[in-house]
């Protein structure tokens, strides 16, 4: 038979409970992450509303559905 003691028992349960929550922790960050980097393949923002909207096909040049104007992946771009 194993022999701990209460304070021993507490500690061990103490630490596989904050090594749970860290475990935990990591792994919704990376889910988190691993989403964001899923919808930002198929997200486009308009050079001149800067609206953002869903990409639909695989060209490189979109029509920008508030204004019309188009636009590509990349986005708007910095002036000077």
């Amino acid at each position: 038979m194993i022999e701990m003691t209460l304070t021993e028992l507490a500690c061990w349960v103490l630490g596989i409970v904050m090594i749970l929550v860290v475990v935990g922790g990591w792994g919704s960050t990376w889910r988190s992450r691993k989403e964001e980097r899923r919808s930002a393949r198929y997200r486009a923002v308009c050079r001149l509303c800067l609206a953002v909207f869903r990409l639909d096909g695989r060209g490189s040049e979109h029509r920008c559905p508030e204004c019309g104007a188009k636009t590509d992946r990349s986005g708007p771009t910095p002036l000077g």
